[in-house]
């Protein structure tokens, strides 16, 4: 049985993460055939893209910058008109909406109650299970030897 790499505890060989300290078992994924993430800090050795070429060499003076502030300034100023008009609709339009969805979620969590398989059983006496993955926790570890999670 192989140990883990942060705090020594033994660990199953298929363990992905450590149920003591919730470390990664790098074992178990490449087991899988999965690749663990480069460390951090780790340098690609892709050399960086080439600078973009330049297209078009423009010459621009205050003139044209004073132009397209001027622009810009009624453009936004529309904008705004149009928004103080549409806000008062578009709430009375979003309203309607939400009430609309409300009833929705009331007819499909009615639906979903009638529709309910009885309540499994609970997990046997001592048996723990994930809250995460609802996978049953073996031992007495402090993480799901599936998922990772930090079990309380």
């Amino acid at each position: 049985m192989p140990f883990c790499d942060n705090c020594g505890q033994q660990i199953d060989e298929n363990q992905k993460f450590c149920p003591n300290c919730g470390a990664r078992n790098e074992l178990a994924f490449k087991a899988q055939g999965s690749v663990a993430p480069p460390p951090p800090g780790h340098k690609s050795e892709v050399p960086p893209p080439p600078p973009p070429k330049k297209l078009i060499d423009l010459e621009i003076d205050q003139e044209d910058v004073d132009r397209g502030v001027e622009k810009a300034r009624r453009g936004l100023g529309a904008a705004f008109s149009f928004a103080k008009k549409g806000l008062s609709k578009g709430a009375e339009i979003a309203g309607k909406g939400i009430d609309a969805a409300k009833e929705t979620i009331d007819e499909r969590r009615a639906a979903q109650a009638a529709a309910q398989p009885p309540a499994t059983q609970p997990p046997a006496e001592g048996q723990r299970v994930c809250p995460s993955c609802g996978e049953p926790v073996t031992g007495s570890g402090k993480f799901c030897n599936h998922c990772g999670q930090k079990l309380e």
